[in-house]
């Protein structure tokens, strides 16, 4: 599939606002996410404000299929060269195979209409955080999208798990990039140091 295309650039720019949304809220996603995120999966989605993400996130598109509602892709994620700061100032970093996350297009139902227009607006976050603190040899930063990709789309977009035949393609695939991770399981590192962040590909 081509990751420039309509449909790659919205399966990109889903998963990644997701990512986004978990470390600094939704109103800090992609132009348009906000009001394309299933309401529902919405309310689970709880900030942590005083972490952030930090390397290189390697990620594959697997597959695409159509379903009855729109159609689903699944994603997969190798994390062992992107760390999550912590309160202690430290990064860890999960050093296993890939993880295999389900993103969902469906077509809005009569139900889903009347949640997105009691939907509310997610007005910029006036809640003070604390100062992150700088990270050392941040040579590369975050590439992302000044367009609203969402627009015009329609979708209702939401995000679960792909389990089955779709986990053990993702996992084989985070091993063909990765063989040094452990056979089974995942090894959890810390250390003073963040991880490498290399340039955005293909970028935005």
């Amino acid at each position: 599939m081509d990751l420039l295309d309509n449909r790659g650039k919205l399966i990109r720019a889903s998963h990644e606002s997701m990512m986004i949304a978990f470390y600094g809220g939704i109103e800090t996603t992609y132009p348009g996410f906000s009001n394309a995120i299933d309401p529902r999966y919405a309310r689970r989605i709880n900030t942590i404000a005083t972490r952030a993400l930090v390397g290189t996130i390697r990620a594959h598109l697997l597959q695409v299929h159509q379903t009855e509602k729109g159609f689903n892709a699944t994603v997969c994620i190798q994390p062992s060269h992107y760390a999550v700061r912590r309160d202690d100032g430290q990064y860890h970093t999960v050093h296993g195979s890939a993880i295999e996350e389900r993103v969902e297009f469906n077509h809005p139902t009569a139900e889903d209409r009347d949640l997105a227009r009691v939907r509310p607006n997610v007005p910029p976050s006036t809640t003070p955080r604390p100062p992150s603190p700088p990270i050392a040899d941040a040579t590369h930063q975050w590439s992302a999208p000044t367009e609203d990709v969402f627009a015009g789309t329609e979708w209702l977009i939401s995000f679960g798990a792909d389990l089955g035949d779709a986990k053990k393609r993702c996992e084989e695939w985070g091993r063909s990039i990765e063989p040094g991770v452990p056979d089974d399981g995942a090894e959890f590192l810390v250390s003073p140091t963040p991880p490498e962040t290399l340039p955005a590909y293909p970028g935005w």
